[in-house]
């Protein structure tokens, strides 16, 4: 898959840019640099279709799983952190739309999603252990929607974007490894369409770890 071939020279670049320029000593930046991990919840999935002019919706909260990596950085003290971040997610968005008054019967059909966007946060305690962030992403699907009314069987396909916001949490564990958790809803605007539903704006909630690269370029000695 193409987002698959993008993230491996990002995460690349990422650790050549983490090795140039991460600083010896900074032993209490448990969010520095290079990261990957994963984590995985409910999200709000919902596909739609074309017929008879309507945009016919189905949405359920869903299970997801996703894999990500991502560059940060802390800065004033260790206190504020920037950083960018792509996603590789994993879904059960096999969804479907039932009306037996027409008859009409559509299958949305999705199990993958992808996402990159940008993170802000603050570093809290002594030990600068803990991190919250608040999160805005890009996150696109597409779904194969396959539709069966009175006059016979037809296919579309539904590709989204939509922006996915938030917060988020981090928890510094042991060396390198993170405890993760994030809240989020997400923006749909479907412009002038008609719709047979209001699309519900259901919390995204998700768990997981990341692991935090402490990659340093060692002095040499004369």
């Amino acid at each position: 898959m193409m987002i698959v071939h993008n993230i491996l020279p990002l995460s690349i670049c990422l650790c050549c840019w983490t090795l140039c320029f991460s600083q010896i000593g900074k032993e209490d930046r448990h969010f520095d640099g290079l990261y990957l991990g994963a984590n995985a919840g409910s999200q709000n999935l919902f596909g739609g279709s074309f017929v008879d002019g309507v945009d016919v919706l189905a949405q359920e909260s869903r299970f997801v799983a996703e894999l990500f990596t991502g560059f940060r950085k802390q800065f004033l003290k260790g206190r504020m952190l920037a950083g960018a971040e792509v996603q590789i997610g994993f879904t059960d968005g096999n969804l479907t739309y039932h009306d037996p008054s027409k008859p009409l019967t559509i299958h949305y059909k999705n199990n993958f999603q992808h996402g990159f966007g940008l993170t802000l946060g603050a570093v809290f305690f002594k030990k600068k252990n803990l991190l919250v962030f608040a999160y805005a992403f890009e996150t696109k699907r597409t779904f194969d929607v396959a539709i069966r009314d009175a006059i016979g069987s037809y296919k579309q396909t539904d590709e989204q974007g939509m922006l996915k916001y938030g917060l988020g949490t981090e928890l510094h564990l042991w060396k390198g490894l993170n405890a993760r958790a994030t809240l989020g809803r997400l923006r749909v605007d479907f412009g002038d369409l008609v719709t047979n539903i209001d699309v519900e704006d259901k919390w995204d909630v998700t768990v997981g770890v990341s692991y935090q690269f402490r990659l340093r370029l060692q002095p040499q000695n004369q």
